[in-house]
C-alpha cells in the first residue's frame, strides 16, 4: 500500500515540475544532431532534395517526401514557423510527425524553407555575410519565397493545385503572398492555417512584449556593430542547451517555453525538448524580427514601416504603409487554434477569421492547455490536432 502511494506520489511530483517522463514517441537524443534529410531517411522514408529560387535571386533548400504514385491528386506543401525549418514538420518521428503522417496515406509531402533559416542562406548574387542578403522581413517570404515554392512544386508533380499547409509564421506568409498576389490563390486546394501569426498584438507572453518595446534600440545596435542576422542556429547549440538546461527539470529552458509558447508541463516531454532546441531556433534576419514587432505593437497587419517619410515613399510610393487586404484571399481557409496559446492568442485567431471571405473550418483544439509549441511537440498532438488536418485534407480531396 505504501509503495504505491509512494509511487503516485512520484508521479505527481514529476507532473508538478512539468517533467513527463512517458515519450510516446520513437525518436533517440542523435536526433538532435541531424538535419532534416537524415532524419527522414533515419526513420525509413525516401527523401529528395531540392534548390529553389525565387525571382529575387535567393536559393531555397526543399525537401520531398515522395507518395505513392497516383494515389493522390495533390501534392501537400508545408511551411514552418518562425526562428524555425522543416523540422517542426518531423521531429517527433514517425507515426506522430505530420509530414509522416500524410505521407503513410499516399501525400506527395513538400516542405519549404524560408530563406534566411539553416537550410536556405544561398543567393544567386549576395554573399551570406552581407548587410543586403538579410534585407528582408516575412514581407519578402510571402511574396517570394511562398509563391515561389508553390510554383516549384505544382511544375515539378504537374498538378494543378495543392494543399498548403502553414504553422504560425508559416501561415501568415501565405496570407502575405495570397493579399499580394491574388492569382495564387486558383492554386490552392484549401489552406490549413495553424496558429496563424496574422495578429499578435494580445500576446500572453511577458518575454515578446519585452523584447517588443526594446527591439528599436536593440535594431540600432545590431546594425552598428555588423548583425544582420538574429537567433541564428548553432551547430552546438545543442550541448549549450544541455548546459543551460540539464534535466531533471530544466527549468530556465521551460521557463522560457512556457512563458512564449503558453505552459503545458504535461505534453512538452524532456527528452523531445532537448531534440528540438537541437534544430531550433534555426535564424531569421533582425530586419524580420522589426516588422514582426512592428505588428506587434500597432496591431496592424501591414507591410514594413521604415519610419521615414522619405524612404516610405521610396518603398510604397506613399508614406501611408499599405495594409495587406485579406479580402483578396479568396481561397478556402481552415484555421486551428490553442485557448492556451500565448504566442497568437486565440482571439488574434478569431479576428482574422472574421476579416477573411472563405473560412470554411475553425477548429479550437480540445485541450484546453494547448499551446503555440504544442502544434509541433505535444505527446497528444496526433490524436487531437493532426487527425483532424487529415480528416479534412482528405475530405476536401473527395469533393475537389
Amino acid at each position: 500500500m505504501f509503495s504505491r502511494l509512494a509511487a503516485v506520489l512520484c508521479v505527481l511530483w514529476g507532473v508538478a515540475q512539468g517533467f513527463n517522463n512517458s515519450l510516446p514517441f520513437s525518436v533517440e537524443e542523435e536526433d538532435a544532431l541531424l538535419t532534416v534529410p537524415q532524419l527522414i531517411r533515419k526513420y525509413g522514408y525516401e527523401v529528395e532534395e531540392y534548390e529553389v529560387p525565387t525571382e529575387d535571386g535567393y536559393l531555397l533548400s526543399m525537401y520531398r517526401i515522395p507518395g505513392q504514385k497516383g494515389a493522390r491528386e495533390f501534392p501537400v506543401l508545408m511551411m514552418h514557423s518562425l526562428f524555425s525549418s522543416c523540422s517542426d514538420w518531423v521531429l517527433i518521428g514517425r507515426k506522430h510527425g505530420l509530414a509522416y503522417l500524410l505521407a503513410d496515406r499516399g501525400y506527395d509531402i513538400w516542405m519549404g524553407n524560408a530563406r534566411g533559416n539553416r537550410y536556405s542562406r544561398k543567393h544567386q548574387r549576395l554573399s551570406v555575410t552581407s548587410h543586403q542578403f538579410w534585407d528582408f522581413t516575412f514581407h519578402e517570404i510571402g511574396y517570394y519565397d511562398v509563391t515561389a515554392l508553390i510554383d516549384f512544386v505544382l511544375d515539378r508533380t504537374g498538378a494543378q493545385r495543392l494543399h498548403y499547409i502553414g504553422f504560425s509564421q508559416g501561415a501568415m506568409t501565405s496570407f502575405v503572398a495570397l493579399s499580394s498576389r491574388p492569382e495564387y490563390n486558383e492554386k490552392i486546394v484549401q489552406l490549413h492555417a495553424l496558429s496563424p501569426a496574422v495578429y499578435m498584438y494580445r500576446s500572453g507572453s511577458a518575454i515578446i512584449r519585452l523584447l517588443t518595446s526594446l527591439l528599436s534600440p536593440l535594431s540600432i545596435t545590431f546594425k552598428s556593430v555588423g548583425i544582420n542576422e538574429f537567433l541564428p542556429h548553432l551547430e552546438q547549440q545543442y550541448y549549450l542547451f544541455r548546459w543551460l538546461c540539464p534535466t531533471p527539470g530544466q527549468n530556465f529552458c521551460r521557463a522560457v517555453v512556457h512563458d512564449v509558447a503558453g505552459p503545458n508541463p504535461t505534453q512538452l516531454n524532456a527528452k523531445m525538448l532537448r531534440i528540438f532546441l537541437g534544430h531550433f531556433p534555426a535564424g531569421a534576419s533582425t530586419k524580420q524580427v522589426r516588422h514582426y514587432a512592428q505588428i506587434i505593437n500597432d496591431g496592424i497587419f501591414r507591410q514594413f514601416d521604415y519610419n521615414d517619410i522619405r524612404q516610405n515613399r521610396e518603398a510604397y510610393g506613399t508614406r501611408i504603409v499599405p495594409r495587406y487586404n485579406l479580402s483578396q484571399v479568396t481561397v478556402q481557409v481552415r484555421t486551428y487554434f490553442g485557448y492556451n496559446d500565448n504566442t497568437v492568442v486565440y482571439q488574434n485567431v478569431l479576428q482574422l477569421e472574421s476579416e477573411l471571405p472563405n473560412v470554411v473550418g475553425s477548429y479550437p483544439v480540445p485541450d484546453k492547455r494547448f499551446s503555440h509549441v504544442d502544434f509541433i511537440l505535444a505527446n497528444n498532438v496526433r490524436e487531437i490536432l493532426y487527425r483532424e488536418i487529415i480528416n479534412n485534407v482528405e475530405q476536401t480531396d473527395r469533393k475537389s
